[in-house]
């Protein structure tokens, strides 16, 4: 019985050495060299507060989410990709209301796409959002 343990042990550690040793194989199959994945700038500001980060175009529906749940909190959010800065000063500007936050998010969504930076605000009492472009 003692020679069992003994034989087991010093093989459990000859494994565990020699599996130590081996060179790691740098192919990663989960990474495709071809296909590269993209990632945007994201400026945004909440009530007030300029934060940059950046993501993947993946990441990019979760963080809209977050936006709109910041709004319904009383929050007010901007943003807009792709751009070094928000800024006060703009030439065009379009309005869009709704109840709806996923149709707030679609439409934030495109007018981002577009270039636009993107305000949204939350009326408690009437569930409206208000989203605000400008450009």
């Amino acid at each position: 019985m003692k020679k069992l343990v003994k034989t087991v042990a010093l093989f459990s550690v000859l494994t565990l050495a020699a599996t130590g040793c081996q060179k790691e194989n740098e192919f990663n199959p989960l990474v495709d060299s071809e296909q590269t994945t993209e990632t945007i700038q994201v400026v945004y500001s909440i009530n007030g507060e300029v934060f940059q980060t950046t993501m993947s175009e993946s990441e990019w529906d979760a963080f809209l989410e977050r936006m709109m749940a910041l709004a319904r909190e009383g929050y007010e959010v901007s943003f807009s990709k792709n751009r070094s800065s928000l800024t006060s000063q703009s030439k065009e500007k379009v309005t869009f209301v709704t109840t709806s936050q996923q149709e707030a998010i679609a439409w934030s969504s495109n007018m981002v796409d577009q270039g636009y930076e993107v305000t949204i605000t939350f009326d408690k009492k009437t569930g409206v959002y208000t989203c605000v472009a400008e450009r």
